[in-house]
């Protein structure tokens, strides 16, 4: 298992820098493939025959349609550079149902390998083959590889053909079958032991592509957890780890989980000197059918602990009436004990010269991705509308964005017809919290980065945290919106210029909130913490 490794979290609300442990994050290799025909796809799935030379898990697949071309694959950058003059030969394991040519490829600025065809042929069908590459061609550190497992040329199949891949290792001995150096993916994760009741319970966990990409989690795969409901109220995993987990300094575990029901949660660390806990989540789940970062205290505890359990869905008894599906992921140990959110971004556009008719509704389209979709049309997706709640032709709109680069235009009226075609595409680069202003036909924005806003005096916003009443200054304020960390808007006050405002958030559970206002001066967003 290669999953365990230290990086640098930064969590994006009230935390500082601070080392932190992903005990696992449930990726791979990212996988690009290319010339594989209309149906083609590459990604990681259960292994579909576990025996012989290959049991484990999980395992790469290429499909490929008839229309693809004969190079066929796909390409991936390494986290970590491969030494190829101490290591000559790239191994790999492969299961086809027909016998055809492999090839293996390193690229990097200024040359590549060229194409390497496997030492020893591929001479088996339908079962575990390893292949051997001699890579001695080339020297130095190579970061890129490129897989084409089914280099047929000229092309004969006449429907679509499924291959699968495993274990890309590299050493300096050509035999098949001995020892890695260097492991580059085996496409695997921390074993994940069902909790079961007994024969009735057939509970189980599957490696899947991500079906929910949010801006709180936009990975390319999770865990799917079916939930049978005849299970035990303690349903879930438990697991020996490959490094064990160090309490001492990181006290807080995170799992970021996807459920459509609330119920309670328990995470649970066993082996370790001190003793065994297990414990509830700190905060209780308030979310359905999104992402939420749950978080789990063992600030009791010191010391190292090589088991961990988890139990997304405590329920006792347990009330199922049918199966539940619940999703997983980043499960990270670190010192924050507030939970992970994402960065807030604000888009506005005055509509004034956009000869938009009376009651028309105005949208945004573009590259976010996720649950906004990548272009959608105007009119589909309801979080895509933009909302001008105090009526001064200024629509605005809240994101979550990840870090990078997006593309997007706006539209009045459902469909593609009334679009801002003057500039073309906007364009922006993410880097954190964002404030955006726009024109409509209009080239350019005025952007405001909410640090520098939140550095101000003329701006705040106390107590922070807080437990009922807040109060909002700034001058010449004429609107006020409360919103979810997804920029969904659970309360929104109109009113006329005012220096200070005091809101009452007693109402509304525990956790992190955005208060957005509008002044004369532009828009300023704060996070608060309700408690």
């Amino acid at each position: 298992m290669k999953k365990i490794y230290l990086l640098c979290l930064i969590l994006f609300a009230f935390t500082s820098l601070t080392m932190a442990q992903t005990i696992e994050n449930f990726e791979s290799l990212k996988m690009s493939h290319f010339s594989a025909g209309t149906n083609g796809s590459v990604g990681v799935v259960a292994n579909p025959d576990p025996s012989g030379i290959n049991t484990s898990a999980n395992v790469g697949q290429l499909t490929r349609n008839s229309d693809g071309d004969p190079w066929a694959g796909w390409y991936a950058t390494l986290p970590t550079p491969v030494d190829v003059t101490a290591n000559k030969y790239v191994h790999v394991k492969i299961y086809k149902s027909r016998i055809s040519p492999v090839v293996f490829k390193y690229e990097r600025t200024g040359g590549d390998s060229g194409d390497v065809y496997s030492l020893n042929p591929q001479t088996k069908t339908d079962e575990w083959e390893e292949l051997v590459f001699d890579m001695s061609k080339v020297s130095g550190n190579y970061v890129k590889i490129v897989f084409i497992p089914d280099f047929e040329n000229p092309i004969t199949i006449t429907s679509e053909v499924t291959i699968y891949f495993d274990d890309f290792y590299v050493n300096n001995d050509p035999t098949v079958g001995s020892a890695p150096v260097t492991l580059m993916e085996d496409y695997e994760n921390i074993t994940l032991n069902p909790m079961l009741a007994g024969a009735d319970d057939a509970s189980s966990f599957s490696l899947l592509p991500n079906p929910y990409k949010t801006e709180l989690n936009s990975s390319d795969y999770v865990i799917e957890f079916l939930r049978d409901k005849n299970g035990n109220p303690w349903g879930g995993f438990w697991s020996k780890l490959p490094t064990p987990i160090d309490v001492t300094v990181n006290k807080y575990v995170h799992v970021k989980v996807w459920k459509s029901r609330i119920s309670p949660l328990k995470f649970k660390i066993e082996g370790g000197a001190a003793g065994n806990l297990e414990v509830a989540s700190m905060s209780p789940q308030t979310k359905t059918g999104v992402w939420e970062d749950i978080v789990f205290d063992f600030s009791s505890k010191t010391g190292t602990y090589p088991i961990i359990a988890f139990m997304p869905d405590f329920e006792d008894p347990l009330t199922l009436t049918q199966d539940l599906v619940i999703y997983f992921d980043d499960i990270v140990l670190n010192n924050v004990p507030s939970s992970a959110v994402p960065p807030q971004q604000t888009i506005e556009v005055d509509m004034s010269n956009s000869g938009m008719t009376t009651g028309s509704t105005v949208w945004i389209s573009g590259t976010m991705g996720g649950s906004r979709g990548t272009w959608a049309e105007p009119g589909t997706i309801a979080q895509n509308e933009m909302l001008d709640p105090d009526g001064d032709g200024i629509y605005t709109i809240n994101f979550s964005l990840a870090d990078g680069g997006y593309e997007y235009k706006f539209f009045w009226n459902t469909g593609w017809a009334n679009g801002d075609n003057g500039p073309g595409n906007r364009a922006y680069t993410v880097s954190g919290n964002t404030s955006l202003y726009y024109e409509w036909g209009v080239d350019g924005f005025t952007e405001t980065t909410s640090a520098k806003q939140l550095s101000g005096t003329s701006f705040k916003v106390f107590p922070n945290p807080v437990t009922n009443m807040l109060t909002i200054q700034s001058p010449d304020m004429k609107g006020l919106v409360v919103s979810d960390l997804l920029g969904r808007t659970i309360r929104n006050y109109q009113f006329q210029a005012v220096n200070s405002k005091q809101v009452d958030l007693s109402g509304l559970q525990s956790g992190i909130y955005l208060i957005t206002v509008k002044t004369n001066d532009g828009t300023y967003t704060s996070k608060v913490i309700k408690q």
